[in-house]
């Protein structure tokens, strides 16, 4: 009986774990975008093929003249911060689970983790992955010689990103060169529609895949999606069935995303708000700066993190010398309040009051919204905050009570603006 080589061993165990996107797996595509619903697992498949390609070409490909292989795989998403909890610890903790399995013939210590500057290295080979934001430029164009790039969360990025990590895959490696672009296809006006599917430029694959092509997929996810048929009809088309989602039903579309610099708007009155979250809700925060006359809105920065306590939602307002300034909170959380006080933050609770919701959003509608570049989660809110549907589908004057922590902190930043303005008769705009 013949013993499959810790190769095939891998191979074998990828196209068990992961048999979907095993024809996406062995095209030589230089363009490779697996898209589709949440939980679908294209993410970890993709992270699963390029530590195969990291050890197949390099480690396992002993030095033999050209034979071998030195990989650097770059992967990015728009913003640096965002890496280190998703990609970089998906990387690793596949790494370190299959150099704990005796048959594939690796050793932990083959690799050096540094959390610090997300690199992963194989020691003897010198391959890397290194993983960086598209929010700083000027690292990308200095990493040398890749091989492969991982776009993850790609409709965060822009056409121009794109375009510059484009020209960096380039030279001869003895290997296939490829580019993976996984998202969600949140909005069909987007630039990957364009380029990848109405008219595909040369050397495109293209894969879509469900929660329903997920075999690793628990029950209690796959109910929560489910239920989304329920509550919100339009999250289910796109993170459900991997749909395009349209601008229809959307209640902003007044929005812009841009760098947003502090000289251009530091002379606008300042407004803070806070929503307060924490096991299943991220704590969400934001600066925006207010040119009323002409009905802009700069939001310029924020945060939006789950797990947070209130001793580190105090010291994260004042890292960024927030604290100084008066922030409106979610007022349902008298005590965090107080506790934010008396840790020195001017903090004080929304008003709130009779159909505030509404009165809030329909204040925010009447301005152009520009969001910073960088606050990919706020700009994902803006994406999927959409009006309620009757059985009928037919729009209420509600939104849906989703994608709305960073909406709800805005509209307690802004409320002493309307609060005490003459309401309008509420109407869906758009």
């Amino acid at each position: 009986m013949t013993t499959a080589s810790p190769l095939e061993l891998l191979r074998n165990g990828i196209n068990k774990s992961c048999p979907a996107f095993t024809d996406l797996f062995y095209a030589r595509n230089r363009y490779k975008v697996p898209y589709g619903g949440a939980g679908s697992g294209k993410s970890h498949a993709v992270a699963r093929r390029l530590c195969f390609r990291f050890l197949n070409e390099g480690v396992y490909k002993k030095p033999s003249g050209d034979t071998q292989t030195t990989h650097t795989i770059l992967v990015v998403r728009k913003v640096n911060r965002t890496l280190k909890k998703s990609c970089y610890k998906l990387v690793k903790n596949i790494l370190t689970k299959w150099a704990r399995k005796k048959k594939l013939g690796l050793n932990l210590g083959d690799f050096s983790f540094n959390g610090t500057e997300l690199t992963i290295t194989h020691k003897e080979t010198g391959s890397q992955f290194i993983f960086s934001g598209m929010d700083d430029p000027e690292k990308i164009k200095s990493i040398e010689a890749i091989t492969t790039i991982w776009c993850e969360e790609c409709s965060e990025l822009n056409q121009e990103d794109f375009e510059q990590l484009d020209l960096r895959l380039r030279g001869n490696h003895n290997c296939v060169k490829e580019m993976y672009l996984t998202f969600n296809p949140v909005s069909d006006q987007s630039w990957l529609k364009k380029v990848f599917f109405d008219d595909p430029i040369d050397g495109t694959l293209t894969h879509k895949s469900t929660y329903l092509d997920n075999i690793h997929i628990d029950e209690d996810y796959k109910q929560v999606l489910e239920n989304k048929k329920k509550t919100n009809m339009r999250y289910y088309k796109i993170y459900g069935l991997g749909d395009w989602g349209t601008a229809e039903g959307l209640v902003f579309q007044n929005v812009k995303v841009r760098p947003i610099k502090l000289d251009d708007v530091k002379h606008l009155e300042l407004v803070q708000g806070l929503d307060f979250g924490y096991t299943n809700d991220p704590s969400s925060f934001n600066q925006t700066y207010c040119d009323w006359e002409n009905k802009k809105l700069y939001i310029y920065d924020g945060f939006y993190e789950k797990g947070m306590s209130n001793t580190a939602l105090a010291e994260k307002l004042k890292e960024m010398l927030a604290h100084r300034h008066m922030t409106t909170c979610d007022s349902s959380e008298p005590k965090s309040i107080d506790s934010l006080k008396a840790k020195g933050c001017k903090v004080r609770g929304a008003m709130k009051g009779p159909d505030s919701i509404n009165a809030g959003v329909d204040f925010l509608l009447e301005f152009e919204i520009v969001v910073n570049s960088h606050l990919v989660e706020f700009k994902t809110e803006f994406d999927n905050y959409c009006w309620s549907t009757d059985k009928d589908g037919k729009a209420k004057n509600k939104p849906v009570d989703d994608f709305n922590h960073f909406i709800d902190s805005l509209r307690y930043a802004c409320e002493h603006r309307y609060i005490k303005a003459k309401r309008k008769p509420f109407k869906i705009h758009g």
